[in-house]
């Protein structure tokens, strides 16, 4: 196997979710466009309870802040390596601006899925968390996330090695359930 070494600033784009100027509480609604927060990021997977949402208007006015398919959405102060992958569920939704996008810049490259299993890596975690500024609370930036190295195979590779990570992932939390379902 063959690999290839960058930084995410080589191979994605980071982008740091709308300022506290450009949306305030008064403007989310009832029903209307999903707001990704901080507190919304599990594992693999958003969770839904609380989710703040946003007008139509609102939406187009900050359109930067939209999520896409197979982006990610990483924790930018506190919990700095703390992140969640973007499903086709979640495509459309916007983020917060405590929070930091990655989207693989040319997906013939980097397998967005497989990009997600390299920052839950502990070593990953690791570099993110030590290169976090603060004393209080950690935080990290576009440019800090942007010098993380990355090293990574072909794409057939990365979509082999995602793939069955993400089987593997998907028999661990349906084994969960049936354990929770037997304890009820």
């Amino acid at each position: 196997m063959t690999f290839k070494t960058a930084t995410i600033g080589d191979i994605a784009s980071v982008q740091t979710g709308p300022f506290g100027s450009q949306l305030h509480n008064k403007d989310y609604v009832l029903d209307g466009t999903p707001i990704v927060t901080v507190e919304h990021l599990g594992e693999r997977k958003m969770t839904r309870q609380n989710l703040p949402c946003v007008s139509e208007a609102d939406k187009d006015r900050l359109s930067k802040y939209t999520l896409q398919y197979g982006d990610l959405v990483f924790s930018r102060v506190g919990s700095v390596d703390r992140c969640s992958w973007v499903s086709e569920d979640e495509d459309g939704w916007m983020f917060s601006g405590r929070c930091l996008r990655v989207r693989p810049s040319d997906p013939a490259e980097i397998y967005h899925k497989y990009l997600y299993y390299f920052f839950i890596l502990e070593s990953t975690k690791d570099f993110v968390r030590n290169i976090a500024v603060g004393a209080t609370m950690p935080s990290i930036n576009t440019r800090l996330l942007s010098e993380v190295p990355i090293t990574y195979p072909s794409i057939e590779e990365q979509r082999a090695i995602a793939e069955a990570l993400g089987a593997l992932d998907d028999k661990i939390e349906n084994n969960s359930k049936i354990n929770h379902h037997l304890a009820a």
